[in-house]
């Protein structure tokens, strides 16, 4: 790759060289950005510490800023709102808008998986057994 770099750093300056004198004179501030990024892939091309910033110079950089990001990527696009550690994000968000004063409740349902192994719950009847018409009392103790 590092080949390609030196190539498309070639092509860049001589690009802006020919739009500024050809064209449009504003244009030479391109080397403005291209010459910048030009000497940083300069330096990672020769460094030796960080094979991939030796190996990708310029690019090479967008691995460390992803992996700077990473956390709140995960968060925010592949964590659901129940798998957080070690405080999921429903919780989360429930703190927060305890903080704030809001309200706190979320009504009509619930994100978890309730038809998970292990999760119990009581339906509501729409249509409810009548009791029997005696009341089923003990009595305990004396007076019996």
């Amino acid at each position: 790759m590092r080949k390609y770099f030196y190539l498309s750093a070639v092509i860049a300056h001589l690009l802006v060289w020919l739009a500024g004198a050809t064209l449009w004179s504003p244009f030479y501030w391109g080397f403005a950005v291209v010459t910048p990024l030009t000497l940083l892939g300069l330096h990672d091309a020769s460094q030796k510490k960080r094979a991939v910033l030796r190996n990708f110079p310029v690019i090479g950089h967008f691995r460390y800023l992803f992996e700077a990001i990473r956390p709140e990527m995960y968060q925010y696009f592949i964590e659901s709102d129940t798998d957080g550690a070690p405080i999921n994000r429903e919780n989360r968000s429930l703190i927060y808008q305890r903080a704030k004063g809001q309200l706190d409740t979320l009504p009509f349902g619930t994100q978890w998986d309730v038809y998970a192994q292990g999760y119990e719950w009581i339906n509501h009847s729409l249509l409810a057994h009548h009791g029997p018409s005696t009341e089923p009392r003990v009595l305990v103790g004396e007076g019996t």
